[in-house]
């Protein structure tokens, strides 16, 4: 990637860590009455500006989790959703559909939109409510300079601290990457798993939260283009092979050059052109 002149733009869509798969099932399951819940199609994609579309959500209702809050289940099911990409930029999410398919009352769906536009996941219009964020080419690009910074330095921590058994836990979690090639959605979350694996022997956690929210905040995008590219996935399983023998060295400034070269290897107008088009779901 050819470093960008970034501007300043919308807030960036950071993310928190969490298991969502309870809330994202249920979901899937109103977004697609018909559809399995454990499986859904990527949103389509066009060129240009996506028009803001309403969010049509009509489903079995699912309680929250014992000792789940109703605002953090409605926060994970929004932010997986968007994550994945089945909620795309400039969407108009609205909070009585999402109450009726999480089985809530719509104040801590509202509460939950309000953290989701403060994050930067989502933008609060006058008259047109909860909108999904969009992001353009330089805040994309923005992002990735970002990551490449941070986790090339938590790279060189990692190099130092790093032990046996966390080698091997990120030689098996390549190998689950390796695996997980022929299907896009499985790929995104091996790969999660092992950038987490290192991110683990990283001993500043404010540091490996900024990074997961970066790394979030794209995940759309780059999902979009895996769809698309199987070039791109066969690099990427390479390239991170890469960055276990660095971090094997020893060396910081070989693992720190290592990663940072991983991350912006990504073509940013590749991912930017590859808007996703919200449906009339």
């Amino acid at each position: 990637m050819q470093a960008a002149n970034c501007q300043a733009g919308s807030r960036m869509p950071w993310s928190r860590r969490g298991k969502t798969r309870n809330a994202a099932s249920a979901g899937r399951a109103a977004l697609n009455p018909g559809a399995p819940a454990t499986r859904s199609r990527p949103a389509a994609v066009s060129r240009g500006t996506a028009p803001e579309e309403r969010m049509d959500l009509t489903s079995e209702r699912q309680r929250p989790e014992q000792g789940q809050s109703a605002q953090a289940l409605a926060y994970r099911y929004l932010v997986d959703e968007i994550r994945s990409g089945r909620l795309a930029g400039g969407t108009h999410v609205v909070a009585d559909k999402v109450a009726q398919a999480l089985g809530v009352s719509r104040m801590p769906v509202r509460e939950a939109i309000r953290q989701l536009a403060t994050e930067g996941f989502m933008t609060i219009r006058s008259n047109r409510g909860a909108v999904v964020t969009s992001l353009g080419r330089d805040e994309i690009a923005e992002l990735y300079e970002m990551r490449a910074v941070l986790e090339a330095f938590a790279m060189r921590l990692v190099a130092e601290r790093i032990d046996r058994q966390g080698l091997e836990e990120a030689e098996i979690a390549l190998q689950r990457l390796d695996r997980a090639r022929s299907d896009v959605d499985w790929f995104i979350t091996a790969h999660d798993q092992f950038h987490d694996v290192l991110l683990d022997y990283c001993p500043r956690p404010r540091l490996v939260e900024e990074i997961r929210r970066i790394r979030h905040a794209t995940e759309p995008y780059l999902r979009m283009t895996l769809r698309v590219s199987s070039t791109a996935i066969r690099n990427t399983t390479r390239e991170h092979a890469e960055v276990i023998a660095q971090i094997r060295t020893r060396d910081p400034e070989v693992a720190e050059a290592g990663m940072r070269e991983h991350i912006l290897r990504i073509d940013v107008d590749e991912l930017s052109v590859r808007e996703q088009t919200p449906r009339g779901t």
